[in-house]
């Protein structure tokens, strides 16, 4: 955490929601100072005046939407830490884009915010140059009673059915509806691999590599196989043979 608790600003148009998330950050005790403002215009002024470490922002406001603002916190020399607070999961892959740390669906629970806000706290003690912006630590997903929220480290490999995303986690799977570029531009090289146009692995799920004539596949560690895409070889079978994908890594001929 870091040495001094940061400041925070909560924007949002709705003075219920204003409340009550100025509740829930008294009750967390990590902030030296609670700032609000009623909107994307107000917010403005007061992040160039207070400079706030850290914002609780709303997206979907009348005067000035959140994105909005967030696009202008990006121009500045000394950049607050985002969390969108939101009631709506379409705009996430904006927010995701502008490198906000988190994105939290309303009404906003205490765990989840305070999660953000320890996350937000260790970027800023260790500084905006060396962070690695957290685009996808989680996603957000329909299972048929409401949204739910999936660890994206928990995925284990993407497959593309028409306008949507099969994301298969162990035992289970959801779908996303999301095209397979966005979605691979959200997921984090260090975890994931693209292995096909239609496919992405986590590294660490591929046990082996192996060869069928001409064609080559990926064998996951559950025992699925995946042909991969003559573009996308370069990417597997190079650090497979120096050890690099993060499994067992084998090639097999």
């Amino acid at each position: 955490m870091a040495a001094n608790p940061p400041s925070v600003l909560i924007v949002d148009d709705e003075p219920l929601a204003r409340s009550r998330l100025k509740a829930l950050c008294e009750r967390t005790g990590l902030f030296k100072t609670i700032e609000l403002a009623n909107g994307g215009r107000q917010a403005l002024d007061k992040i160039k005046r207070l400079q706030p470490d850290i914002l609780l922002l709303d997206v979907d406001m009348p005067d000035l939407s959140g994105l909005k603002v967030a696009e202008f916190c990006g121009g500045m020399a000394r950049i607050p830490e985002i969390i969108f607070t939101t009631a709506h999961n379409k705009y996430a892959v904006q927010a995701f884009r502008l490198e906000v740390t988190d994105y939290l669906l309303k009404p906003v629970k205490e765990a989840l915010l305070r999660e953000a806000v320890e996350r937000a706290i260790t970027n800023l003690a260790r500084g905006h140059e060396d962070h690695e912006p957290d685009l996808a630590q989680r996603l957000w997903v329909q299972d048929g009673t409401g949204s739910l929220q999936l660890m994206v480290s928990h995925i284990e490999w993407v497959e593309a059915e028409r306008d949507y995303m099969r994301l298969y986690l162990p035992g289970r799977s959801y779908l996303l509806h999301q095209s397979m570029r966005s979605l691979e531009s959200l997921l984090p090289d260090s975890l994931f691999v693209r292995v096909h146009r239609s496919a992405i692995v986590r590294r660490d799920c591929i046990s082996e590599v192996r060869r069928k004539g001409r064609k080559r596949f990926v064998i996951l560690q559950d025992g699925s196989q995946l042909a991969i895409g003559p573009r996308y070889a370069d990417r597997i079978i190079g650090p497979a043979q120096a050890g690099r994908l993060g499994g067992s890594d084998t090639v097999t001929e």
